[in-house]
């Protein structure tokens, strides 16, 4: 093995990858387990619940054992936290969108669209926690507010779509808006700082 996959696969396994990797199959179980429902209203909900379960064990992986440790080795952590972050989301939305596709029930997936906003915009919300509260902490605000958005359902008022932007459908310029700043603002605050320790 050479002295770049060995980093590699040390830094895999110092991040919990392993696990992560089991969690993203959970979510794409308890989707496919969604489908199983007559009511499409109720196979969406556990589509989103499945990726935001999926996303929060994103935040374990946000911060090694040992960060002062891995600050003083000579990486380029600004591009190494950003591609972790980029692939673990395009990971998880690849598998949550093959179940949705495999499953062929187009009336009770989540729009595609919707898909993929939603875990992008949870990873970004999952990374900034990171950033400002630690990785440790990182997951409750992305599950809080998701849950909250869930059980509100979607809402008339432009300052209501911001705060329910995963679960307005058809999309609208303010939910969208909302997430693709998520996604933006966290993606940008855990390359440049990191998990806060």
């Amino acid at each position: 093995m050479t002295p770049a996959l060995r980093g590699v696969v040390l830094h895999l396994r110092s991040r919990s990858i392993p696990a992560t990797g089991l969690v993203f199959l959970a979510a794409a179980a308890f989707t496919w387990a969604g489908y199983r429902a007559d009511d499409p209203g109720v196979a969406q909900v556990v589509g989103l619940i499945a990726a935001v379960l999926g996303v929060a064990s994103v935040a374990r992986t946000l911060a090694g054992p040992d960060e002062e440790l891995e600050r003083g080795t000579p990486v380029r952590w600004r591009l190494v936290r950003t591609l972790h972050l980029t692939l673990l989301g395009g990971v998880l939305l690849g598998v949550l969108a093959t179940v949705h596709a495999v499953a062929d029930r187009p009336t009770h997936a989540v729009p595609p669209v919707g898909l993929a906003l939603a875990v992008t915009a949870l990873t970004g919300l999952t990374a900034l926690s990171a950033a400002l509260f630690g990785a440790q902490a990182a997951w409750v605000p992305p599950i809080g507010w998701a849950l909250l958005m869930v059980a509100t359902g979607p809402r008339p008022s432009v300052f209501e779509q911001v705060l329910t932007w995963m679960v307005q459908e058809p999309r609208t310029t303010a939910s969208t808006a909302t997430a693709l700043t998520l996604a933006v603002l966290g993606t940008l605050a855990y390359a440049l700082r990191g998990s806060r320790h």
